[in-house]
Formats: structure tokens, C-alpha cells, sequence
């Protein structure tokens, strides 16, 4: 509050009503005026007007008429504006209450256009209050007008879409038939496409379609059509039915599982020979263990993580895509209020569950040091190192969050693997009725991490390269694979599978530098072509009672929501995870989701990200658009981008990112 001194002491300033009509900086201008004031009123109940108006370039006025009127009470009066540059002045003694009017007119010269505008204030006695005022001229002398020319373009109409049958037995096919109108005949002719969540679409471009599945379940088949501008969308689903009942359940059980999440450095799809359809020319290298996993549980075909290791391991562990939690590249740091998957389990799960984290971190920026990060994050078992890489896996330091940091000797993937079994063993030993979650991520087979490994762990032949010798070459690079694999196969020694489920996982495409050449994906690590971004995934374990392989759209997020379901909190789909649970057990389910999606970006600069559907996928490489039918063009060789025909597929994944975009910063996508 202001206060100034007079004769009679302190009393409070006036409040201000300022009337605007346009906007200009004010100087002081004459003011004659008279009141006729049916109330009486102490200083205490009367604010100020303050009038700020502004003119047209080339309109000149002497004066300004003002009337303010409400019930009895009026106040008019004039401002000689002849010699300010802009129209000021303030109009004092109001009695404070609402529903006032003032009425502004005035004249140009010299060819005496009249002015006029009005509008409704409210007095607070010390307040202050905005009103805009319009002043307009009643003659043409200084108006104009402006032509606007154009078309409005009204999207396409579908009239019809058939589906049928809307049930059917796998192998069975279900046609597909739109027709659909342009009111105005453009811009573009029409083109369609046909999406589905499951199965295969003959003719995805073509207004008649055939829809077949070899697996169980209910599509979502989806409909749109574009003018090229403009886009009109209509979806229904189609339910596959399996001849026989499915005898692979089991009666659901009630106790928890233990959950092991292991995740593997570097590694692309390409490079496991669980995916023998993207073999290179050399082939991959046998990993028997891992192989075995498979067998006792599912393999999932079509599964995306993030193009670097931060970056997934932050969608691994919020549920959320990187530009919402601002991990979108290596040595992004994780806000420390994220809600983790571990924060969920402490907080929410039914059973005490003891938790733990091996190995890499690398979610506190590419410090070495900041422990507490580890900590903010609700993990209360953490061995391993904070970085990108821990350097000479035959030579490296352990730091601890609950003791010292160590010297390990031990070759890394050996070192880690006897952390992890060390700590299940006690667990169990001491905790047998608690269930135990695993997080465990090892550095192989990290590009810079890739040294040749002791000879008992692998049989690649690497000529004459000795135990420990650093080589950043393709064969040493399958060392480190089947190395990992034995370890991976001493760990499941320790793990009861009928009381265990496990997740492997790698956490980013191949560097491609290291993969074998010929091999069935675009470019590798830190590109969003498919050989950046697709990983193995394998499920097994307690609860998995399917065998074989799952191509439903999987991505690095939704790990999250599966953990959590599996430790019996019930999310189905939260962030931007949608949980496999049920997959594990249910050929027939869907997790819902109908798009994967994955970034690399320095937050608003270098951004590179792509989205897909069961069939094609946009792709933004900095300043390069794509589009890629990933059916007929597995490679993505073929740039569908500009194709006029598949203006439809187009408009229909940027519909996609706009949805992403809602919850996304300004500068996203």
C-alpha cells in the first residue's frame, strides 16, 4: 500500500482506472472537466482514471471529449491534445463501485471525421483496473480495405467401411472395404491406408483389402483416408479366434515371482542368434544359455529401445519416453523425482521385496561420484559403476552406496555376475519368504569395453589376439557376446525358474562399425534405423506359460509397467509403458499398444526420432525426413516420404506424434 501526507496526515493514494485504446508511453495533456455527483464520498472511496489512447498514423485531433456516466452520477470533460504527441491524461474523484460507462468521441482535421467508442469500467478505491476502448471513424478518408483470396479445403468423407466377418478363425481372412468422398475435389486425390494391431494387411494402400492372423487376439484395424492436407479417420476391430483352445495355461499364481531384469550393452538384434533372419554374412555366434532361456519362455520379434544406453535405461526405469523426463542421450542426467520402478515396488507392491542394482548406472550423467543419485532414485542395493563404461573390464573399481568403493581383478561380467548371485543367495538365506527384484547391467558388450575375454568363457577364434588385449573388431566383439552368455547361463544356476521370472533385454543396436557386414538392419548405435534402435527381448520364467515368439510392438518403456504388474501392482498401462504381462500367458491378449516410438537428442538440437505402426515408419534423422514400409523394405532403402500415394500413412503417424506432443516441451517433436 501507498501512502503520501497531507494536511490532514496519511491517507490512502487513489486507486487508478487506466482505459486504453491501443497503446503508447504518456505524456501529460490539459484537462478541463466538471462533475455532477449525486453520492458524497470520502477520499478513502474514490479512484482515478487514467486514459492512454493511440491514433492511427496520419490522423491528427485537437481534442478529446470524455463523458463517464452511471445512475445520477456524471463526469465529462475535454483533454487539448494539439500539443502531445500521444493522447494522456487521468481523471480523478470517482466514487469507488461498478457499472460505470465512458464514452470517448473526437474529430479529425481537417477533414473532420468524427471518433467515437465506449466501455463499461468498475472503480476499486485503491485498486487498479484495465478497460480497452475502440475508437472508430465514421468516414472513409482513412480507411482501406484488403482482399483476401483462398480455399477452404474440407476433408475427405468416408462413407462406407465394411468389415467382415468381425470374427473369424485364425488363418481366415477378413475383407476390408472403404469408400470415401472429397467434397471439394482436392488438393490431392484421395489415398487410404489400412492399419492394423494385429495380422496382416494384403493392401494397405487400396480401398479393398484382405486382413489375415496367424495368432489369436483382436485387431484394431484402423481407416485413413487424405486429401493430401487433410485427414478423416474411422477404426473397428476384427476378433481371431483359435480352432482349438490353447492347454498351456496354468492356474494363476498367487505368490509373488522373484524378477530378474538383465540388460546387455550394445547390443542389436543382429547380432543374436535367436534372430537368424538378420544374420550377417559370418553368422552369430551361439549363446547356448540364452538360447535355453528362450526355449522355456517367449521371444519378442519386433521390440525397440532408445539408439544409447541412457537414454533406455531412463524409459526402462520411469516409464516414459526420453524427452519427458529429458534423458534423450548419453550422460543425461534423470531428475531425482522421477517415480522409479523402484520408488513403485517400495511404495505399492504386496510383498516386501528386497532390490537391488549391478553394474552400469550411467543415469546420473557421466559422473563417477554421485552416489546419491543412486539413492534419490529409491535403489537400496547398488554395486557397479556410474559411467558409459568402467574402461579395462580385467581392471576396473567398484563403487558401493553401502561401503567403499573396491578394486575388482575380476573380468568384469564375471565380477558382476558373482554381485548378483552373492546377493540372491543371502537374500534367500535370509529373507526366504520375500521375493527379490535384480537389475542387473553389464558393461559387455560395450564398444569401448571390448577386450578380449579369458578363454574359458568363449570358443570365437580370435587369431592372435591375447586374453585382455583391447580390439574394437567384429570377432572380439562375438567374444564378448558368447562370453556374456556363459555368465549369463552361471547366474541361471542360482535362479529357480519356477519361482524367477526373467528379462533380458539389450539396451541399444550394435555400433556399426562392429556388425558383421550383409547383416538384415540399417546403420546401428545412435541412429534411429532399425539397427539402432531393435533389440532382443526375452521373457521366461515363473508366469510365462507361452512358448515361442510374440511380434506384437514392444518398446524399452514398457518394461516398466511389466515389472511392476509382475510384482502384483496392477498399472496395465501408465506413462508410456503398456506391460507384457499379458503376453506371457495369453496368445489372444494385446498390451494396447498401437505405435512404438524412440529419440536421440541434446534436448532441443541434433534430434533425430522415429515412430511406427505393425507396418511402417517415419523417421526424422536431423533434417531428413523418411518414410518406410518395413514389410516390403526391411532395410528402409525405399524413401516413401514425398510418394503421393502414401500421403494417407503419412498424415496418419504425424497424427501420432502431435498426440506424443501434448505431453512434450515447446521444442518437441
Amino acid at each position: 500500500m501507498v501512502h503520501s501526507r497531507n494536511g490532514s496526515g496519511l491517507t490512502r493514494s487513489l486507486g487508478k482506472i487506466a482505459v486504453l485504446a491501443g497503446l503508447g508511453l504518456s505524456l501529460g495533456a490539459p484537462i478541463v472537466g466538471c462533475a455532477t455527483e449525486a453520492l458524497e464520498v470520502e477520499a478513502e472511496d474514490v479512484g482515478s482514471l487514467g486514459l492512454k489512447l493511440e491514433v492511427a498514423d496520419g490522423v491528427t485531433l485537437q481534442t478529446v471529449t470524455y463523458k463517464i456516466t452511471k445512475g445520477d452520477y456524471q463526469k465529462s470533460g475535454t483533454i487539448d491534445v494539439k500539443d502531445a504527441p500521444t493522447i494522456s491524461a487521468k481523471i480523478g474523484g470517482i466514487p469507488a463501485g461498478n457499472g460505470y460507462t465512458i464514452e470517448l468521441s473526437s474529430s479529425s482535421v481537417p477533414d473532420g471525421i468524427a471518433f467515437t467508442g465506449s466501455a463499461q469500467f468498475n472503480v476499486t478505491a485503491g485498486g487498479t483496473t484495465s478497460v480497452s476502448v475502440r475508437l472508430r471513424g465514421a468516414g472513409t478518408s482513412k480507411n482501406g480495405s484488403v482482399n483476401v483470396s483462398g480455399t477452404l479445403n474440407v476433408a475427405p468423407v468416408i462413407d462406407e467401411l465394411t468389415v467382415t466377418p468381425l470374427s473369424v478363425f485364425v488363418g481366415g481372412e477378413v475383407t476390408l472395404r472403404a469408400v470415401a468422398v472429397d467434397p471439394d475435389q482436392g488438393p490431392s486425390s484421395l489415398t487410404y491406408y489400412w492399419s492394423t494391431t494385429e495380422g496382416v494387411i494384403d493392401d494397405p494402400l487400396s480401398p479393398t483389402a484382405k486382413l489375415t492372423s496367424q495368432s489369436p487376439g483382436t485387431a484394431l484395424v484402423k481407416l485413413t483416408v487424405s486429401d493430401g492436407e487433410t485427414i478423416t479417420t474411422s477404426e473397428t476391430s476384427v476378433t481371431f479366434v483359435a480352432r482349438e483352445a490353447s492347454s498351456g495355461a496354468e492356474p494363476p499364481d498367487s505368490d509373488p515371482p522373484n524378477i530378474l531384469l538383465i540388460i546387455a550393452d550394445d547390443l542389436g538384434s543382429e547380432a543374436v542368434s535367436l534372430y537368424p533372419d538378420l544374420a550377417g554374412n559370418s553368422g552369430q555366434v551361439p549363446i547356448p544359455n540364452i538360447e535355453n532361456l528362450a526355449e522355456q519362455g517367449l521371444v519378442f520379434d519386433t521390440v525397440w529401445a532408445s539408439p544409447m544406453c541412457s537414454p533406455t535405461r531412463g524409459t526402462i526405469i520411469s516409464g516414459l519416453y526420453g524427452y519427458r523426463t529429458g534423458v534423450t542421450t548419453a550422460g543425461s542426467v534423470l531428475p531425482t523425482d522421477t517415480v522409479t520402478v523402484f520408488d513403485r515396488i517400495t511404495a505399492d507392491s504386496p510383498s516386501n521385496y528386497g532390490q537391488a542394482l549391478f553394474g552400469k548406472y550411467h543415469l546420473a550423467g557421466n559422473s563417477s561420484t554421485n552416489l546419491q543419485h543412486v539413492r534419490d532414485l529409491g535403489i537400496p542395493v547398488f554395486r557397479g559403476y556410474m559411467g558409459a563404461t568402467l574402461g579395462n573390464p580385467f581392471n576396473w573399481t567398484a563403487v558401493d552406496i553401502n561401503g567403499p568403493s573396491q578394486f575388482i581383478p575380476d573380468y568384469a561380467a564375471t565380477a558382476l555376475t558373482d554381485f548378483s548371485v552373492d546377493y540372491i543367495r543371502e537374500h534367500e538365506s535370509t529373507r526366504p519368504n520375500d521375493p527379490w527384484f535384480v537389475w542387473l547391467a553389464h558393461s559387455q558388450v560395450h564398444q569401448s569395453s571390448n577386450y578380449v575375454p579369458p578363454e574359458h568363457l568363449h570358443s570365437v577364434d580370435v587369431g592372435n589376439l591375447r586374453v585382455g588385449q583391447q580390439s574394437n573388431t567384429t570377432v572380439v566383439y562375438k567374444a564378448a557376446i558368447q562370453s556374456l552368455d556363459t555368465e549369463i547361463g552361471r547366474l541361471l544356476e542360482d535362479v529357480d525358474l519356477e519361482k524367477t521370472t526373467v528379462i533380458f533385454i539389450g539396451d541399444n543396436g550394435t555400433v556399426a562399425s562392429l556388425k558383421d557386414p550383409g547383416s538384415g538392419v540399417r546403420d546401428g548405435k545412435t541412429s534411429v534405423y532399425e539397427g539402432g534402435v531393435r533389440v532382443p527381448l526375452v521373457i521366461a520364467g515363473k508366469g510365462v506359460t507361452r512358448r515361442g515368439r510374440e511380434d506384437a510392438l514392444v518398446t524399452s518403456t514398457d518394461l516398466y509397467a511389466t515389472i511392476l504388474e509382475l510384482a502384483g501392482i496392477q498399472v496395465g498401462h501408465i506413462n508410456n509403458s503398456y506391460s507384457l504381462k499379458p503376453l506371457l500367458t495369453d496368445e489372444s491378449a494385446s498390451t494396447g499398444r498401437t505405435h512404438s516410438f524412440t529419440e536421440l537428442s541434446n534436448g532441443t538440437t541434433n534430434r533425430r526420432y522415429a515412430l511406427r505402426d505393425t507396418r511402417y515408419k517415419l523417421v526424422v534423422n536431423l533434417q531428413e525426413r523418411g518414410l518406410y514400409d518395413l514389410v516390403a523394405d526391411p532395410l528402409e532403402r525405399n524413401n516413401l516420404y514425398s510418394s503421393p500415394a502414401h500421403a494417407a500413412v503419412l498424415a496418419s503417424l504425424q497424427a501420432e506424434i502431435a498426440e506424443l506432443k501434448v505431453h512434450g516441451p515447446a521444442y518437441f517433436p
